[in-house]
């Protein structure tokens, strides 16, 4: 009986994934860009990625004179 479901299992995922091998690799389609830096939809809506974020706020606080230079404080 255990090994009537795993064979089970194991045919049932090997559709799945032929399934999805098909969508990505026989159809014209790109597949979708899953990168936020990327993605022009998301650049569209004005969002970006924190890595890019976190230099333009790094570069802000470089940039003002009313912080101490030791501790970043104000």
């Amino acid at each position: 009986m255990f090994i009537k479901v795993i064979i089970l299992v194991i045919v049932i995922l090997s559709i799945a994934f032929i399934a999805i091998g098909f969508n990505i690799f026989f159809r014209n389609k790109k597949f979708p860009q899953t990168s936020v830096g990327k993605n022009k939809d998301m650049a569209k809506l004005g969002l970006s990625c924190a890595k890019h974020e976190e230099v333009i706020c790094r570069r802000e606080v470089e940039n003002r004179t009313d912080i101490c230079n030791s501790c970043g404080c104000h």
